[in-house]
């Protein structure tokens, strides 16, 4: 699996986030990081990073866990999109983008 993107909010971040983003420093592949609270124009960040979790999803609504109880984009659980050698994306919010890291292996197809 081949990482594109981790998306979060270092201001009200999850207590893995951290974790999260030690594991993807020690990658080879380039990514981007979407951290919408170090933006100049918030409303900006979470507009594109909006737009990057409904690129990957294609179809309806993304995942539930990145929408507060108002229906509002919130960040904090993180979000890792990954590719598959297919080009197949997937979404892994909160602690699931631990799991899909610790699942791929140096050896796992990228």
């Amino acid at each position: 699996m081949r990482v594109l993107t981790y998306i979060y909010n270092a201001d009200t971040a999850a207590e893995h986030v951290d974790r999260v983003l030690e594991r993807l420093e020690t990658r080879e592949e380039d990514l981007e990081y979407q951290n919408v609270a170090a933006a100049e124009n918030r409303d900006d960040a979470i507009r594109e990073a909006t737009f990057a979790i409904r690129e990957s999803v294609r179809i309806g609504r993304g995942p539930g866990e990145l929408y507060d109880d108002e229906g509002s984009p919130d960040f904090s659980a993180g979000a890792l999109i990954t590719q598959a050698p297919t080009g197949r994306r997937t979404i892994h919010v909160g602690t699931e983008a631990l799991e899909a890291l610790d699942t791929d292996t140096p050896d796992s197809p990228r």
